[in-house]
């Protein structure tokens, strides 16, 4: 079987969209706070959190444990069902992401991939599927804002036929 070949195209607000929210300065709404001395990049991700079945959010750490290679092959991808997911690099590089619309299934045509221009974070809508984070470099940190709570916030797919080759551009 051939595998799909997947490039990473550049992270844009317009291409980004149907999945999320570029979480980024350039051009977002901004204000200054303590009498001038800080600016204030204001409501530049919409955080959902379904708080009626007992969740709430958090702010967490996720660091890289291992570097993977690229062109990177993969088949599993995951949703959140019951918040969004956010995703805030604490290093300046691009970051390579993988999403899918909402659906109960996906093919590999579904998806597409994005690649960061190292200064933007990210914030998965709810239900969208994704890739899990890679990244060429082990130790990677990011700032997380998702939810915790009862019940099961990640489902994984495996997407099954298919061998998907991701490739940086």
């Amino acid at each position: 079987m051939k595998p799909l070949k997947l490039v990473a195209q550049p992270l844009t607000k317009e291409a980004f969209t149907q999945f999320g929210d570029v979480i980024e300065v350039d051009n977002a709404t901004h204000f200054s706070i303590n009498e001038g001395g800080v600016e204030r990049y204001h409501d530049l991700a919409d955080v959902q959190i379904d708080v009626e079945s007992g969740g709430k959010a958090i702010i967490s750490y996720f660091k890289i444990n291992e570097a993977k290679t690229f062109p990177h092959s993969f088949n599993l991808i995951e949703r959140h069902p019951k918040a969004s997911q956010a995703f805030i690099p604490m290093f300046d590089a691009p970051v390579v992401i993988v999403v899918a619309p909402k659906g109960e299934t996906v093919t590999g045509a579904d998806l597409k991939a994005f690649v960061t221009n190292g200064k933007q974070g990210f914030n998965f809508h709810t239900g969208v599927w994704h890739m899990p984070l890679v990244s060429e470099v082990k130790d990677r940190l990011f700032v997380v804002v998702d939810r915790s709570g009862p019940g099961d916030n990640c489902d994984e797919y495996i997407i099954e036929n298919e061998t998907i080759e991701l490739i940086l551009p």
